[in-house]
């Protein structure tokens, strides 16, 4: 099975980013997983789409409530 692979300024395209915010969530630790490969990077489709799938929200307090629930343990109220 071939696996489809996307260029850093590939996936920039497709989220309206530049190749320099992907950079930077790979150094953080943020985006979908990649492939280092010799001195480039490639993204696999079926990581990215499931990132995208992971990250889809129904308000912007629905992300926010997730990140205070994983790093706080507890719920809480805002």
């Amino acid at each position: 099975m071939e696996k489809l692979l996307l260029t850093p300024e590939a996936l920039a395209e497709r989220w309206n980013v530049t190749p320099a915010t992907l950079s930077q969530w790979r150094w953080n630790g943020r985006g979908p997983l990649f492939i280092k490969m010799n001195k480039g990077v490639r993204y696999r489709l079926s990581d990215i789409e499931r990132f995208e799938e992971q990250n889809i929200r129904q308000n912007t307090s629905s992300a926010f409530k997730v990140i205070l629930l994983t790093k706080e343990n507890s719920p809480c109220d805002i």
